[in-house]
């Protein structure tokens, strides 16, 4: 027998839903910027029930691939019957002409990491054919998680449509269900942790969109330097005017779809961004908000293009801008305690970006995915205190996960999900002491 048990969600009750991010920058402190990150989410209507049994799936269109002629048999040495990982393999040979894996999977939480290790695409990008996955421990998932097979996506990942096995209510323990992405985070049924991206028909696994990448500003020289993937190098950028005690921005500027670089002089609040990532002045600078800010950058209203914000630590105040101008914020708001340091990220992967702030005593993160006063709906720990934070969708898409960098030895610890934890990779980009920076550059 296998080690694969598959047992994810088996006879647990359905849990209906209640109810039911771009790359911008995160900033550090009054001395520490970081970059231009992703965007939090408005909030999505539940998810919803398509169809549930195999007949009744079968006579509306949504096909079972005949699974219940089947489910006595195992498939990818999963335990037959119904379970999820049972099906989930049968469906993507039956369905997408995937072949057996020469390794084991594991149990339905486990995939993902399994897949990885053998040089399987696995990401946050959901695609037709992709095996969804949820860790262990999500909301009504079992300590053994999920697995389940993308049928559908939405325009711009805005939903998915999954088949699935093992719902403990439904006829046959089986249904199609879709599910909104931004809709808030542990309710019944919440977006995947992991797609996974299996070679299907023609021997080729769907493209997998880059995900965001690092770098770091040295205060020393004004100089930017990027690294095209986590932990590898390029060639640095000088910026002729950064002058000194500028902090540095990164945001897709021109909504291109790649960041390019920007700073902020505090003494004077003016931001400048340069369209390229290249050597030379700016091409936009203005004035937003009163000297002494710390700034941000994020893509606030799910439009093209990113724009800029900024802190008040005195007061933990947020105000954000969405146009590239002088003028009046769009947004303006307190979360959390005066002297925290903010970020920006697309917590939920709905296009526009949400705020957080890290707290360097404590080193715990707390988010908030609308743009408006409020308690925050993610907050945990990672990783020591006296850190500088960072966000970005390190493992593609536009979901935007957390990290932090250590000023004292240059080490990056990036996590892809939301929670305590371990890191999801961790490597040396740089010298201790620089500015970290996150974006996805565009550039090899």
């Amino acid at each position: 027998m296998s080690d694969a048990h598959g047992t994810g969600k088996g006879a647990l009750p359905r849990l209906r839903r209640a109810a039911a991010i771009a790359l911008a920058g995160g900033t550090l402190a009054a001395s520490v910027a970081a970059p231009a990150l992703a965007a939090a989410p408005a909030t999505a209507a539940a998810s919803s029930v398509i169809c549930a049994g195999w007949s009744a799936c079968d006579a509306a269109g949504h096909p079972s691939y005949g699974y219940g002629a089947h489910e006595g048999s195992m498939f990818w040495r999963m335990y037959p019957g119904n379970n999820c990982t049972n099906y989930a393999a049968y469906a993507e040979s039956a369905g997408f002409g995937v072949a057996e894996p020469s390794y084991l999977l594991g149990d339905a939480g486990q995939w993902a990491a399994s897949a990885a290790a053998h040089g399987v695409p696995v990401n946050n990008v959901p695609a037709v054919g992709a095996v969804a996955e949820w860790d262990g421990g999500a909301p009504g998932m079992g300590g053994l998680g999920h697995v389940a097979v993308v049928e559908q996506v939405g325009p711009g990942g805005s939903y998915i449509v999954i088949s699935q096995q093992a719902i403990g209510s439904d006829p046959d323990g089986y249904d199609w269900t879709r599910i909104n992405a931004g809709a808030p985070a542990g309710q019944w049924e919440e977006w995947p942790d992991h797609f996974i991206h299996f070679a299907g028909r023609g021997g080729q696994a769907p493209p997998v969109a880059a995900g965001t990448s690092v770098g770091y500003f040295d205060p020393h020289d004004s100089s930017y330097r990027l690294a095209p993937a986590p932990g590898q190098d390029a060639a640095a950028i000088t910026v002729h005017h950064a002058w000194a005690g500028a902090v540095p921005l990164t945001g897709d500027w021109t909504g291109a779809g790649t960041d390019s670089i920007g700073w902020y002089i505090p003494r004077s609040g003016r931001f400048y961004v340069r369209d390229k990532i290249s050597g030379g002045p700016a091409a936009r600078s203005f004035t937003f908000g009163p000297a002494g800010m710390v700034p941000l950058a994020g893509n606030w209203d799910g439009q093209a293009g990113t724009g800029v914000g900024y802190y008040d630590p005195a007061t933990g105040t947020f105000a954000l801008r969405n146009d590239l101008s002088s003028g009046p914020a769009d947004d303006t708001f307190t979360f959390g305690p005066p002297h925290m340091i903010p970020l920006a990220g697309d917590w939920t992967g709905s296009g526009r970006a949400g705020v957080g702030y890290y707290n360097p005593a404590t080193g715990r993160f707390s988010l908030r995915e609308t743009l408006s006063a409020g308690p925050a709906q993610e907050s945990f720990k990672f990783g020591p205190a006296g850190m500088i934070p960072l966000a970005g969708a390190w493992a593609g898409g536009q979901r935007a996960g957390v990290g932090f960098y250590n000023p004292a030895d240059g080490w990056f610890h990036l996590r892809d999900r939301l929670s305590a934890g371990p890191a999801s990779r961790t490597f040396k980009f740089g010298p201790g002491g620089m500015l970290p920076l996150a974006g996805q550059w565009g550039v090899a």
